[in-house]
């Protein structure tokens, strides 16, 4: 029998193969990052400020721990979790272009437009990569760049309700005449606006590796994968852990970890994201040492309730596997998740150096 979550995982093939064609969106938009990188200020990471992915003080405590808050009460980017539609991605790419193009403590003066023009060829039409199609002549016909298009317009217009950025003419809704960049930090309202500059040495932010956008995972990944990614970037660098865990001779690798309050009142992630940490490991992006006393489903031995730390799964990060060119992993481990139903590692992987 097939079931939703099959549907789901051949959905996800369908598109990963549409985007990798030979006209797909996923070439021609990584190439257009790592122009923009290149020919920018190079930065090794785009630093995001700690409060766009977790709350300055809890919500309260957990009712449901299968449910994530009610989304006007998480972080930006939790609310920015959705089966489709371009926010979080369009909101990251955001925040790449813009510390490619200025230093720490400066702001972007002249975001891309949505479409290029013969003066500037730069774009989020190109730096984004999409399944729109073309819709067949009807009473209103539509072509797939007008699609794109009117995707990215329509993410903007989201990103514009959440005082992320604002129109260049003032004017709530007019987008495709330009943009202006807010503070990522959730504290711009439309009466005050908070101007975006990338972060200082002296803010409190988190790091995503450069290669998440010039190798091309940001458009590979879900929302829910991503949002669970930035949580783990941020916690093994606010309060991750050095723990030896193979050979003596390899440095210590950083250990995080999560409680379900924690994850629910501070970070607004349900359970079923949390749980991408399974595809995240079947892609190469982190190991999950689970504790000996843990069933594979995650139930606790003994059906105990406990609380502690020393319960939860220590996630460690393989940043350097963003290195990797994300569409061959994905495509593997999605057939094998058709096939046996569950998540692997592809055959013959190797660690990342």
């Amino acid at each position: 029998m097939v079931t939703r979550q099959d549907n789901k995982v051949e959905v996800r093939r369908q598109h990963l193969k549409t985007m990798t064609s030979s006209r797909g969106e996923l070439a021609p938009a990584v190439a257009k990052a790592r122009e923009i990188w290149s020919r920018g200020r190079k930065p090794q990471s785009v630093r995001v400020r700690r409060s766009f992915v977790v709350r300055d003080s809890p919500a309260g405590a957990v009712v449901d721990e299968r449910k994530p808050l009610p989304r006007e009460e998480r972080p930006l980017s939790a609310q920015m979790i959705t089966p489709k539609g371009l926010t979080l991605k369009l909101e990251l790419l955001l925040l790449f272009a813009a510390q490619c193009a200025v230093a720490p403590g400066s702001r972007w003066p002249a975001p891309y437009p949505i479409e290029p023009t013969p003066d500037n060829p730069d774009s989020w039409m190109g730096l984004v990569a999409t399944i729109a199609k073309h819709t067949p002549p009807t009473n209103y016909a539509a072509d797939a760049s007008t699609n794109k298009a009117r995707q990215i317009a329509q993410a903007l217009k989201a990103l514009e309700k959440m005082n992320l950025v604002h129109s260049a003419t003032g004017v709530p809704g007019q987008v495709r005449r330009g943009i202006k960049l807010r503070c990522e930090n959730g504290k711009s309202t439309f009466a005050a606006p908070v101007i975006y500059r990338v972060p200082t040495d002296d803010e409190q932010f988190f790091d995503i590796p450069v290669e998440f956008f010039t190798q091309g995972w940001v458009h590979v990944l879900t929302t829910s994968e991503i949002a669970a990614l930035l949580m783990w970037l941020d916690i093994t660098k606010a309060v991750g852990r050095q723990v030896k865990l193979r050979g003596e001779e390899e440095p210590p690798s950083i250990i995080g970890f999560v409680n379900s309050e924690t994850r629910h009142s501070y970070y607004g992630l349900g359970r079923e994201t949390y749980e991408t940490h399974k595809q995240l490991s079947a892609f190469g992006l982190m190991d999950v040492h689970r504790h000996d006393k843990r069933y594979m489903d995650g139930k606790w031995e003994g059906f105990a309730t406990q609380n502690e730390d020393m319960v939860c799964h220590r996630i460690e990060l393989l940043t350097a596997g963003l290195g990797r060119e994300p569409a061959p992993i994905l495509s593997k481990v999605l057939e094998q998740r058709q096939l046996t139903g569950s998540w692997y590692r592809p055959v013959g992987w190797q660690r990342p150096a």
